[in-house]
């Protein structure tokens, strides 16, 4: 578990996110936007 939230901490980092907290809120309220990061 702990490297599935490293892997999806350094994809909001290549993403360019600067609050990484505020992303991870927005990621787990809504899961198309993990899906949009990736590219799915």
């Amino acid at each position: 578990m702990a490297g599935l939230r490293n892997f999806s901490i350094s994809c909001l980092r290549l993403a360019g996110r600067e609050n990484i907290a505020s992303a991870l809120r927005l990621f787990a309220s809504d899961w198309h936007h993990p899906l949009n990061l990736l590219g799915i």
